[in-house]
């Protein structure tokens, strides 16, 4: 068996191997946190955007959500 640095009690080998199978997801929670930035980015656009637009805008992009044509994605 293994010790581990912290004087606890030896871990076993499937311990072991879950470990490796967590620090295995590492590329995919990276590529995840990347799409979740990058739709983020997105997201800031659009507020910056949003918050640039005449009052006679949004009322009308507002009544063309409303009317059900302009629905949300």
């Amino acid at each position: 068996m293994t010790n581990n640095q912290n004087d606890e009690a030896p871990r076993t080998p499937a311990q072991i191997a879950e470990l490796f199978t967590i620090a295995g997801r590492e590329t995919d929670a990276i590529t995840q946190l990347t799409g979740c930035v990058e739709q983020l980015y997105v997201v800031q656009a659009a507020k910056r955007d949003l918050a640039g637009l005449t009052p006679d805008e949004v009322r009308a992009a507002l009544e063309f959500r409303w009317s059900g044509v302009g629905e949300a994605q």
